[in-house]
């Protein structure tokens, strides 16, 4: 049994908990897709009918695969969770460069490391 890859997939169910708690508190509720697609989870709320596609990520990551798709990227950061519209995300990227890196242009994915002010700054407008 491979300890590092089941201690990653504990760790994925736990915030996918700890996620949909918060979106419960908010008036989501949320589906979780038979097969893993590129969505993790679909958020409902019925109130005004808003539903999301969220992408689950353990920090701020953008990835070329979900390009146009209206995917929501979900992930925490303190002890808040952020739910932001991956385009946006993109956006956000390529005015700081990152979508200049090798990283982006190569892999066609791209994380932050860490948890600079920039993107504490920015995350107040997406908090769940």
């Amino acid at each position: 049994m491979d300890l590092k890859r089941v201690s990653g997939q504990i760790k994925e169910v736990q915030n996918r908990n700890a996620l949909v708690t918060r979106a419960l508190d908010v008036g989501y509720i949320a589906f979780l897709p038979v097969c893993d697609l590129g969505i993790d989870l679909i958020l409902y709320r019925e109130a005004d009918s808003d539903t999301r596609l969220v992408q689950l990520k353990s920090r701020w990551s953008i990835d070329k695969k979900y390009l146009g798709r209206n995917i929501w990227i979900a992930f925490p950061l303190a002890d808040e969770w952020i739910l932001a519209q991956h385009d946006e995300m993109v956006d956000v990227a390529s005015a700081r460069g990152y979508t200049e890196t090798a990283s982006w242009a190569v892999k066609g994915i791209y994380y932050v490391p860490g948890r600079p002010q920039w993107m504490r700054d920015w995350s107040r407008n997406y908090l769940l």
